[in-house]
């Protein structure tokens, strides 16, 4: 005990701190920023499933001059990589669906399209591109109905 003591009393009295230790500190911070770096480039690489809300444009309206009640979002659940959902998340990747609306069917004065089928969910990932799989489509019905201009009061 009595000779670490001494060590301690002998020992010169270190600088206050310098150039050096500042660049220790520099190099760590270096080193938890590649580290952070590398792994977020290794969970964004794996595949996750997410539901996701795009946005509908239709092509081809029926009865292009009037005025129609569309369904105009759908949620689909995907999988694809986390690059991707964070893409779509901030609006890298477009969130927006084509749809033909000369593929719907009428029944009395509405069109209607359903996307049960597993070629329409072909369709759709062909869209948002090959690193996506479709797992679900909600509603899975799309409806197109025309809108009757209001009536005016004659009072």
């Amino acid at each position: 005990m009595k000779a670490s003591l001494l060590k301690l009393q002998r020992r010169k009295p270190r600088p206050e701190r310098g150039p050096k230790s500042n660049y220790r500190i520099m190099v760590f911070s270096i080193c938890v920023v590649i580290s952070f770096g590398f792994w977020l480039m290794n969970m964004l690489s794996k595949k996750y499933t997410q539901s996701l809300v795009f946005y509908i444009q239709y092509e081809h309206l029926p009865q292009a001059g009037k005025q129609m009640s569309v369904t105009d979002t759908m949620r689909i659940k995907v999988t694809t990589t986390g690059f991707r959902l964070t893409g779509y998340k901030f609006g890298i990747f477009d969130k927006l669906v084509i749809i033909d609306a000369t593929q719907f069917r009428r029944k009395d004065n509405q069109y209607y399209y359903t996307l049960t089928n597993h070629i329409h969910a072909e369709k759709i990932e062909e869209q948002l591109g090959e690193e996506v799989k479709v797992l679900d489509i909600t509603p899975d019905t799309l409806y197109i109905r025309p809108v009757s201009p209001p009536t005016p009061d004659k009072s």
